[in-house]
Parts: structure tokens; sequence; C-alpha cells
């Protein structure tokens, strides 16, 4: 497939709605919605798209009830400990972004194990956005800036203080279930990202519907602000 993505970001969205369409517990949502990324992995792996960004977590999701929060931290828990050898056999590199000083002692200790098994990779990057916020993201670097008592800033020496300086631009960003906004995700590195919207639910995603999405921006003239 020829599209020239660098860079995919997909926020999962619609467990909830998802369940309760189909009559489940909201905790089914869930836990479909972390299978339907696991199951998904090998068919994106073979797109050749150099990075991928899942958006799991928002840094306004632990505003949830605690329970749901509990859960899909379980569920994140049992992915990043389970998944990553799987990954890591893939030759693929796994980087989690966002404010983890929420995270319990233990999902942390399995994030940063497993960043550190796959930190040589070079297939692709699959990024987990956990506790993320784009804002926050920002004001780190803003403040971290300061700290380094820098005092000339451009675009690209701004870059070197988010959470991660390696990330490409995004591309195509993509998400499901029917809701028209970025929700405070990747707004520096999703400046002129190509968006693409559906009414499905993150849950019932397939790998086609990925393709439908890429077939889409393939369509798209891309001029960056220029004519």
């Amino acid at each position: 497939m020829n599209h020239n993505i660098k860079h995919l970001a997909i926020i999962m969205d619609g467990n909830a709605r998802w369940a309760s369409a189909n009559n489940f517990p909201k905790a089914e949502g869930h836990r479909r919605g972390a299978e339907t990324a696991q199951k998904l992995m090998p068919d994106l792996a073979k797109l050749g798209i150099p990075y991928l960004t899942f958006y799991a977590f928002s840094s306004e999701n632990w505003q949830r009830p605690e329970d749901e929060v509990s859960l899909i931290m379980k569920l994140l828990s049992y992915y990043v400990e389970n998944e990553v050898k799987s990954l890591h056999k893939n030759n693929i590199k796994l980087k989690i972004i966002g404010n983890l000083e929420k995270l319990n002692s233990s999902l942390k200790n399995k994030v940063i194990q497993a960043t550190e098994l796959t930190k040589n990779n070079t297939k692709m990057t699959l990024c987990i956005a956990l506790g993320y916020g784009s804002r926050a993201e920002i004001v780190s670097a803003c403040q971290r800036i300061i700290d380094s008592g820098m005092q000339q800033i451009t675009e690209d020496n701004f870059k070197n203080f988010l959470y991660d300086p390696e990330m490409p631009d995004v591309d195509l960003l993509i998400r499901p279930s029917g809701v028209c906004r970025i929700s405070n995700f990747l707004l520096w590195q999703a400046a002129y990202a190509e968006l693409y919207f559906t009414e499905k639910f993150w849950p019932a995603f397939t790998i086609d519907d990925i393709n439908e999405a890429i077939n889409n921006y393939s369509t798209r003239k891309r001029n960056f602000g220029g004519r």
C-alpha cells in the first residue's frame, strides 16, 4: 500500500458505548478495546508505518469512577507484561509517554522493564499514551527549557523537550466512535495531521477499517499551509 505515512495515531474511543450498545457491562467494553489493539498489532506491523501511537488513557481520564480507572490500569498492566515478549520478538520498540507519576509502582516497573527490553528494536515503534495530556506535555517542555537556562528556542529545539523527542509529526490521526475532536492528544505533533473520524466503535475495529482510513488519506493533497 502506497501511503507515505511515517506516524499513525489512533484514539481508541468508544469502548463504553460499544458495551452499552451490545448490552455488555462497561468492563467488557474496555477489555474488548484492549483486545482489539492486541489483535491489530500483527497487521499494523505489516503496513510499513514506522511509528504508531495509541491513545490509551488521558490525563483527564483519572477523573472517571475509581473502579473504572482500576480496571483500565489492570488491562494496561496485563498488556504491557504479556505483549512485550511478542513485540520484542517482532523487533518492535515500545515507548510509553505521559505523566507516569500516578501509576502504581507495579505498573510503573513493568513499563520501565518493557521499554528497556525493546529499546534497540528497529522495525517500528509502538507508543502508548498513558496518563497523557498534550497541554501538560507542552507545559512540562516549557518548564524544562526554563530549568535548562536556554535563551533561544526554535521549533526544532523545542521538540527536544517533549516526552519523546524522536516522535515524528503525525501524518494521520484516526478517531473511532463518532466523536469529532482530538481531545488534548499530540497537539504539537499533530499540527498538520490529516484527521479521520468514523462512527464505528473501537472494539469493533478491524484492519479493514484501518486500511479504509489509509486509503482515504492517500486521496488527500497535503500542502502544509502552502499552495
